[in-house]
């Protein structure tokens, strides 16, 4: 009786709107992509304290920053025509300065998510209930999420030089281009080069993939493996509190204690 007052209950204070839209629910069952459940909150002062873990990630998440806009100018210099015959020194040098800006590119793009996912996880460990920095902590401190952090940051820094070099060749190709016409490649070149460079694009890809698969796991073992030590625990101690406070509803007293 007392579980279907407290179904009505909830219902009463959910609303109208709390279903989830049909056409997500089939999405959310089918793919696993969409999640219609978060973590639980709860208000705990000590989020609002500052801790050493809190002043590293906004350190690091200024990485992202940087990261992006790096991946937007290397995303524009990419997309230009690629009208050269790799036959001729000057195709070479197009060549060797698009190879130069793809590994820049990849660079920045593990640089971005790295910045973006371990931040967030991070933010979201610790938000996530009493031990919540604790878990923040271990995920932070994951040799996994350390290596591919200072890969990261590495990767950004070292790209800044490469982006300069790069840079500098196409300007070289400008100087060259405004003297004489280009020679447009042959059409079987011109194809070869794409696909090699369409199969570096998707090995880039499968890695990026594979960083995010490996951060996302870490991030729900951590938070699983507290979980699990948590819950029984705060279980307990909310037993006791009810228990109690069902005795003096009740009109039952208990003996003062000393302390």
């Amino acid at each position: 009786m007392q579980e279907l007052m407290r179904q009505a209950a909830d219902a009463e204070y959910a609303g109208q709107h709390d279903d989830l839209n049909p056409i997500m629910r089939a999405v959310e069952d089918a793919t696993g992509l969409v999640h219609s459940e978060s973590m639980d909150m709860s208000n705990d002062p000590r989020f609002f304290q500052g801790s050493v873990l809190n002043k590293r990630l906004a350190a690091f998440s200024s990485l992202s920053v940087v990261s992006g806009l790096m991946i937007g100018t290397c995303s524009e210099v990419i997309s230009m025509k690629k009208d050269f015959d790799i036959a001729t020194f000057e195709g070479i040098i197009q060549l060797v300065s698009f190879s130069i800006m793809t590994l820049v590119l990849f660079a920045n793009v593990i640089a971005t998510y790295v910045g973006v996912a371990q931040v967030y996880h991070a933010y979201r460990l610790e938000t996530a209930g009493p031990t919540g920095f604790e878990m923040a902590t271990s995920y932070y401190l994951n040799p996994n999420i350390i290596a591919w952090r200072h890969i990261a940051i590495k990767a950004m820094l070292y790209s800044l030089p490469l982006f300069l070099v790069s840079t500098g060749m196409r300007i070289q190709m400008n100087y060259d281009r405004a003297g004489e016409k280009p020679v447009p490649p042959h059409w079987s070149t011109a194809r070869m080069t794409g696909l090699v460079f369409m199969a570096i694009y998707i090995a880039m890809a499968f890695t990026v993939w594979y960083i995010h698969s490996k951060h996302m796991a870490i991030f729900r073992e951590r938070y699983a493996l507290a979980r699990e030590r948590e819950v029984p625990y705060l279980k307990h101690v909310q037993d006791m509190m009810s228990t109690k406070m069902s005795s003096v509803a009740s009109g039952r007293r208990r003996l003062d204690l000393d302390v």
